[in-house]
């Protein structure tokens, strides 16, 4: 009987091994790609769950389907890095067209072909024009689109054996191509290659690609002569998942072997010995509450006493002064060595943070570069501001980057776009092109030592093992209270939102009810993340919660206790403004080498100024829909009494008395009108209201003009 149990999960091991478990084995899979397909993220999702599904029941090889005319190269550049990681034979068939990101979606797979008249390249970065900005700003924006996409294009052909200078020429206009004795650009033209030009032979090797079919049903063919192609679409992948449901066992018949998961930090786990893994994706640099945790993990690495650091870098960028903080400060006191995974981008502050390090890795399609500082919200900066800025920015950097032992001329390329990066006569960026590396370009030798990065690795383990890092892998997660914190800053301004729309109702109904809790559940919620996100620390707390405490009473004064007046509600909303905006960005003040603190920043409070004012926003929408439909929804109509008593509201003798009331009759107010209040016209008491103002009990009153079911009244 054990001999069996053992015997069981080797023999359907084997029967996986042999196909059983692999239906297409022995196929092609081909997928579609269009225009749409490339703009629209979701749809894109969606395809890559047909393509792995087709890849983990064991095709053979994918052929990308591109009929791609107008897409931009930018939106196409991180799906084609997700290409370049399947596990599988890649080809790209080019039907009709595989023009901006359909080039590079082309150049990510192993192996081009070309149907007959068909065309490829032209793939320049797109920037939407903005009167707003100068031209240098203009250029600006271009120059940091171009270097990234320029680097992101080179990778992938070195990676995949294409030309790069072909990837340079279908980016960048002023490159042009020559090779050999063969003009196929001119400089100020982009590089679109017809099917004839695109298999003709250069040096002994096809330009780009490998030959002309007719269909992609011959490219399979020719691949796979006793294959299949299969097709994969919605239908197909629908299908799959309802013959995987069929096909589950009734009753368990052996354990499968799991393959043991990236070991994740606990909160009471150690870091002794330990390498630490801190992924930095997509949003992780956007979000104050992600530095302060990589901050903390940092700490906790020096106390626990981790092997080493290493940062896995996927990002554009995110907050410069944060960014910089993490760099002179934590980054600096660190005691365990650090490293940077460059998988696969590490632009903007990304490449900052890898170049505080002590060692940088990439990988095979891989960037590195582009830090010249803009605007909170990602437009490039006036002139001087930008002069100004990169000034400071390079003086604060070069003091950590001359301190790992990277070269200074790197960074200060990569932030001013004026230097460009020359070392030792040999020009590897030009002036007037910001700094970004790809793989081969940042392990390129000079004087036998790397120019950046140490190596090109794949994984984790070939760092640990070329470090020679004995530790176990662990990767750093947030705790309970920091994904709070994470989601209390990236929706900051839902929770203002929340805040403001219910205190107001609750200012606007008697007594303490839901709307009150409401209020207050959310700004307490607001605060504690941002407590905990480090923006709020110490006695700062106390007083920025006394501040909008402050704000919210002034508040209240204006609209129930002296409405008119003005001063109190502009002076109440300043206060909570300074406090929530405060509250979101915190203070940091940092001092260049050589130079004096930088005092007040405000691009460092751009982030919070617009949540701010989304909130506030949102706040004024909501409360205006409120005040419209919330008197004829079902649940709020039951609390009015009508038929159960004999006719309608209407019947009422206030609304009576109030519908015989006409503009120009004079009567005494009987309460304060503060706006609202009671007053009595021909021994007829009627609720009314006064603008602009109110009015004390005993005054005489003249009623100024009906609006609906509204009497405003005024002074005689």
């Amino acid at each position: 009987m054990q001999f069996l149990r053992f015997l069981l999960p080797v023999c359907l091991g084997v029967l996986s091994v042999t196909g059983f478990a692999a239906p297409l084995t022995g196929q092609m899979a081909r997928v579609g790609v269009t225009d749409s397909d490339i703009e629209d993220l979701r749809r894109w999702r969606e395809m890559r769950q047909w393509m792995d599904e087709a890849i983990a029941q064991g095709a053979e090889g994918l052929i990308l389907d591109i009929n791609v005319t107008q897409s931009r190269a930018q939106a196409a550049l991180s799906l084609a890095e997700e290409i370049t990681r399947l596990k599988v034979k890649t080809k790209a068939y080019v039907n009709t067209s595989a023009i901006g990101g359909g080039a590079l979606l082309a150049l990510a797979c192993d192996e081009i072909w070309m149907a007959p008249g068909s065309r490829i390249g032209a793939a320049p970065p797109k920037v939407t024009a903005d009167e707003a900005l100068s031209p240098k700003a203009q250029d600006t924006l271009l120059a940091e689109s171009l270097a990234v996409l320029k680097a992101g294009a080179r990778s992938l052909c070195k990676l995949k054996g294409h030309r790069p200078e072909i990837a340079d020429a279908f980016v960048d206009r002023d490159k042009g191509l020559v090779l050999g004795a063969t003009t196929l650009a001119d400089k100020g033209e982009l590089l679109l290659l017809d099917a004839d030009t695109a298999v003709q032979p250069i040096e002994g090797k096809p330009l780009l690609a490998r030959g002309i079919v007719p269909n992609v049903e011959a490219l399979a063919k020719a691949a796979m002569p006793e294959g299949k192609l299969l097709v994969l679409n919605g239908v197909w992948y629908e299908q799959r998942l309802k013959k995987a449901e069929e096909a589950k066992p009734t009753s368990p018949v052996a354990a499968k072997p799991e393959v043991p998961a990236p070991s994740v930090i606990s909160h009471s786990q150690s870091f002794a010995g330990k390498v630490v893994i801190i992924p930095v994706g997509q949003d992780d640099l956007i979000i104050p509450a992600r530095f302060e945790f990589m901050k903390r993990t940092l700490g906790r690495c020096n106390h626990d006493g981790a092997e080493a650091v290493i940062f896995e870098l996927d990002t554009p960028g995110g907050l410069a002064w944060d960014t910089i903080s993490l760099m002179m400060k934590d980054l600096q006191g660190l005691k365990a060595r650090s490293f940077a995974f460059v998988n696969t981008r590490a632009i903007s502050a990304g490449a900052m943070i890898a170049m505080a390090t002590d060692a940088i890795y990439m990988a095979p399609a891989s960037a590195i570069g582009a830090s010249t500082p803009v605007s909170g919200d990602g437009t490039p900066l006036a002139e001087a501001e930008r002069a100004k800025n990169n000034s400071a920015f390079m003086g604060m950097a070069r003091t950590v980057v001359r301190e790992k032992g990277h070269d200074v001329r790197i960074i200060e390329g990569m932030i001013d776009m004026d230097r460009g990066l020359s070392i030792n006569g040999q020009v590897i960026i030009p002036k007037g092109e910001i700094v970004t590396l790809d793989s081969a370009q940042a392990t390129m030798l000079i004087d036998g030592k790397p120019l950046l990065a140490r190596g090109i690795v794949k994984s984790i383990e070939e760092i640990k093992q070329r470090e020679s890092l004995k530790g176990e892998v662990i990767t750093a997660e947030p705790t309970g209270f920091e994904r709070i914190a994470i989601w209390v800053t990236r929706y900051a301004a839902i929770l203002i939102l929340i805040g403001l729309a219910g205190g107001y109702l609750e200012m606007q109904t008697p007594g303490f009810g839901l709307p009150g809790f409401v209020s207050v559940a959310a700004f307490a919620l607001f605060f504690f993340g941002h407590y905990v996100a480090g923006s709020l620390a110490g006695q700062e707390t106390m007083v920025v919660a006394a501040i909008f405490i402050l704000g919210v009473v002034l508040i209240g004064v204006e609209l129930l206790a002296a409405p008119g007046t003005i001063l109190p509600g502009v002076v109440g909303f300043v206060c909570v403004m300074v406090a929530l905006v405060y509250a979101m960005s915190g203070w940091e003040v940092v001092v260049p080498e050589g130079g004096s603190a930088g005092g007040f920043n405000l691009g460092a409070y751009a982030a919070g100024l617009r949540s701010f004012a989304l909130g506030v926003t949102g706040a004024a929408v909501l409360i205006t829909l409120l005040c419209v439909w919330l008197p004829d929804l079902r649940p709020f109509r039951t609390l009015i009494l009508q038929a159960s008593a004999g006719g309608t509201l209407e019947d009422a003798p206030a609304m009576q008395a109030a519908i015989r009331a006409r503009a120009g009759d004079t009567g005494t107010a009987r309460s304060a009108l503060r706006p609202y209040g009671t007053i009595d016209i021909g021994g007829r008491l009627v609720e009314a209201m006064v603008e602009g103002g109110y009015l004390q009990s005993g005054t005489s009153v003249r009623v100024r003009e009906i609006r609906g079911e509204k009497i405003i009244v005024e002074a005689v």
